[in-house]
């Protein structure tokens, strides 16, 4: 019997931390992807877990008969928050949430969760009345916590590398449900004997609960303060964060079955004091080994694929994270052990895993909203350890070892002080203009010398004002396809250039939607003089929230939705490119309105390319493939989409009016903008293969897009791009109304390629080409670079680009010396 109920409790353990995934992304459609929805389904589900570990804290003669009924009950509850979440879809359930403000917010994840949560909640209280002798609650409760906590690294595992995409979102809920349900239907059909109640069950002392408290909120915050920094150096896929993810449940589940072990030989008090000191000093140090195992923060890249990806970081989390996690996973065992167990398990297991839990909710909020933007990330590591230590203190009161070895350990944490360690990453000759931590990530401005960087999470650019003409073009050109844009909106705002098009060419009313804050804020205080003070303007509206909740909501209607370029593999990202999405915007569009989404080829390989093109055409009755540059190895095209052909429209008047600021060499005239016109998708039917399209159900590019799983032993990584890409427009182009521009546009792509690999004379031809077919445009882009060819003026750039940086470098060196100057007497 005791083996069978204890795999049922990791079955149980497994379905509850699935479900946690399951609900983290159906939250996230719902009301969006974004820092406030991730924290309120935390908050519910620990909340849940600690309103179901108090309720079952009262011993039961039937305790077998008990769990059983909770798992069952936890699978009807999963059933029904899969039901509440698609509700929530709808178009009118989310126009009223988005009036509901916060509160309501929570309340609808709160009533989706909360009945499957309050019951897996009780279920450790409950076999733990079945299952733990008198005198052993300590050692044999954290044998139990232990099973249910590598169970729950099991379904995050499953969850996390795959499920949702090999049988469905909707599929997983059910796989979640029915193996919480086959554990109830076990442990219900398990003969046990009715339990003897003895004596009356002890209530831990206000100082051990709030100890077990204190414990739930360092761990917590910790576990976001860990993924917080672990995004500063990751790819950030779902892959990642469940590699990560799993090594903190791993490393809690044997610190649990650790501390069951130890109390045979340890007292209760000294090993909860012991294991809260010794995670305060594996906290400093873990933080101080992952800064240098990175060497400050530098990107850890995939090198050959996936599965060599997931080891490293499986690696480096077990070696940086993982002590301080399985320190933590000690602590309640021991606090159980010290309360003791008479007149049954239920009291002191769900009494102290009830204020645990309670204390998980707010460390994790704290963490979030309060720790990171207050004091910032390294500070919270060590506000952490101090946490830890103080909670020791508290729990080991009057014991002269224990304060030998905490004094020790205040030393040691002075000493690696995670606080003095480095924000960002910064390559060599770059200063860092602006740092600023949030929930959402941490954001940074970067002056590399030619360029000012807007980053997120360190490795991430987000746009620069080197690249201000394509950033503005992207927003230029998809308004040009519109003949009269009076209301425009931009999922997506980054640095702001892209949607100061809007600005130049006079669009009335403009919607930019941002969902990080911090980069909002950068946009504002640094880019003004590339964005054209973007936010400051009174016809622009920012709306700070996950661009396509905002759409779902809004009752607004546009002329032009334009849809940033999102990093395919960003865990969350993969939604922004599924049907859903597309009919969000294609619902919002006015009559005869445009959706353009771009896409980055050089984050796409081709596969990953056709499943977002597919989805597109199941949405779009036209659509349109435009470039925005001739970039050979980092091409940017566009999918543009409406119930009409988009066409340029008075593009030579509206060319002409645009401002200085804004001025295009290469749109200069309207021949121009048609040299970025590909073709139409539906005129090519061979273009795009059949297959299968990107849903909310069927998530494909976010599981797709991360494996990379063409990666060579150099790193290299089969990108649409170059000559693949290049036979793609090709193909596109080969109708036969193709006119001088369009062929014009793939000539100088052709002449990209040939500069590329060197080939002189296959460049001289490309751009004899272009000349012969477009020779207003090329005549214009001379006057701007008044040099005799195309390759004179790549180099004319190149020498141009390093007069700047030698002159950037003896600037550099004045303020230097400036500096010593001022800092003398």
């Amino acid at each position: 019997m005791i083996a069978v109920l204890a795999i049922c409790f990791t079955a149980s353990g497994a379905a509850a931390l699935a479900l946690e995934l399951l609900w983290m992304r159906s939250a996230g459609l719902v009301l969006g992807t974004t820092a406030p929805t991730a924290a309120t389904v935390l908050a519910c589900y620990f909340g849940g877990l600690a309103l179901g570990a108090a309720a079952a804290s009262r011993a039961s003669t039937r305790p077998v008969r008990r769990y059983g009924a909770l798992g069952i009950g936890a699978a009807l509850g999963a059933l029904w928050s899969l039901a509440v979440f698609r509700v929530l879809a709808e178009p009118a359930a989310q126009r009223a949430l988005a009036s509901a403000g916060i509160a309501g917010r929570i309340a609808a994840v709160g009533v989706a969760v909360l009945p499957a949560t309050v019951c897996l909640g009780a279920t450790l209280p409950a076999i733990g009345d079945a299952l733990v002798l008198p005198g052993t609650v300590g050692r044999r409760g954290g044998l139990l916590y232990a099973l249910n906590t590598l169970g729950g690294a099991l379904g995050i595992a499953a969850v996390g590398f795959g499920l949702p995409v090999a049988i469905g979102v909707g599929a997983s809920y059910g796989a979640a449900a029915a193996t919480s349900a086959l554990a109830g239907l076990v442990a219900l059909a398990v003969r046990s004997r009715p339990a003897v109640l003895v004596g009356t069950p002890p209530a831990p002392a206000l100082r051990l609960l709030a100890v077990a408290a204190g414990a739930g909120a360092a761990g917590l915050a910790l576990e976001v303060l860990w993924i917080r920094l672990f995004a500063q150096v990751l790819h950030n896929s779902v892959y990642s964060f469940a590699a990560v993810s799993v090594v903190f449940l791993v490393a809690l589940a044997a610190g649990a079955a650790l501390g069951g072990v130890l109390l045979r030989h340890v007292a209760g008090v000294s090993l909860a004091a012991g294991a809260l000191v010794a995670a305060a000093l594996a906290t400093a140090g873990g933080v101080r080994l992952f800064v240098h195992a990175t060497g400050g923060l530098g990107y850890v890249g995939m090198r050959t694929g996936l599965g060599e990806y997931v080891a490293r970081i499986v690696g480096l989390a077990a070696a940086t994270a993982g002590p301080a996690a399985v320190a933590s996973g000690v602590v309640l065992p021991a606090l159980w052990a010290v309360v003791g167990d008479r007149g049954g398990a239920a009291r002191p297991m769900g009494a102290l895993a009830a204020t645990n839990a309670a204390g998980g909710v707010v460390g994790a909020l704290a963490a979030a909203f309060v720790i990171l933007p207050a004091i910032g990330l390294r500070a919270g590591f060590l506000l952490a350890a101090g946490a830890y230590l103080a909670l020791a203190e508290t729990v080991g009161a009057g014991r002269r070892t224990l304060h030998a070895f905490a004094a020790a350990a205040v030393i040691a944490i002075v000493v690696l002080d995670p606080a003095r360690l480095p924000i960002a990453h910064l390559a060599a000759g770059e200063r860092l203009r602006a740092a600023t931590a949030g929930a959402a990530g941490t954001v940074a401005v970067v002056d590399t010398g030619d360029d000012l960087q807007l980053r997120l999470d360190n490795a991430y650019v987000l746009g620069g004002s080197a690249a201000a003409r394509n950033e503005r073009r992207q927003g230029l050109l998809p308004l040009l396809l519109h003949p009269a844009p009076h209301r425009v909106a931009f999922v997506g705002m980054a640095t702001g250039i892209t949607a100061s098009a809007s600005l130049a060419l006079g669009v009335e009313d403009t919607t930019v939607v941002e969902l990080v804050p911090e980069v909002a804020a950068a946009a504002r205080t640094h880019f003004a003089a590339w964005n054209g003070g973007l936010l400051d303007r009174p016809a622009v509206h920012l709306v700070v929230d996950d661009g396509r909740r905002y759409l779902a909501a809004t009752r607004d209607h546009f002329d032009v939705i334009i849809s940033d370029l999102f990093i395919p593999w960003h865990a969350g990202a993969g939604s922004l490119y599924a049907r859903e999405m597309y009919e969000t915007a294609a619902a919002r569009l006015a009559p005869a309105g445009l959706f353009c989404q771009w896409l980055p080829l050089y984050q796409l390989t081709r596969e990953e390319f056709d499943v977002i093109a597919r989805t597109f055409l199941a949405v779009f009755a036209h659509v349109s493939v435009w470039r925005d540059d001739f970039y050979p190895d980092r091409p940017v095209v566009a999918l543009v989409g409406g119930d009409r052909v988009a066409e340029p429209e008075n593009a030579a008047a509206r060319l002409a009016a645009l401002p200085d600021w804004a001025h295009d060499p290469l749109l200069a005239t309207a021949s121009g903008l048609t040299m970025l016109e590909l073709g139409d998708l539906r005129a090519t039917p061979g273009a795009i293969p059949p297959g299968r399209i990107n849903t909310d159900d069927r998530p494909l590019i976010e599981f797709l897009a991360p494996r990379l799983t063409r990666v060579d032993a150099t790193g290299d990584k089969d990108w649409f791009t170059g000559e693949a890409f290049a036979a793609f427009a090709d193909e596109l182009a080969a109708s036969p109304d193709r006119d001088a521009a369009r062929a014009a546009g793939a000539a100088l792509y052709r002449y990209a390629l040939a500069m590329a690999r060197d080939d002189a004379a296959a460049a001289a031809d490309f751009e004899a080409e272009v000349r012969r077919l477009v020779p207003d445009v090329v005549a214009g882009a001379e006057q701007q670079t008044p040099v005799a060819t195309l390759a004179d003026a790549r180099r004319t750039l190149a020498a141009l680009e390093d007069a700047q940086a030698r002159v950037k470098d003896r600037l550099d060196a004045v303020e230097q010396q400036l500096e010593v100057l001022d800092r003398q007497p």
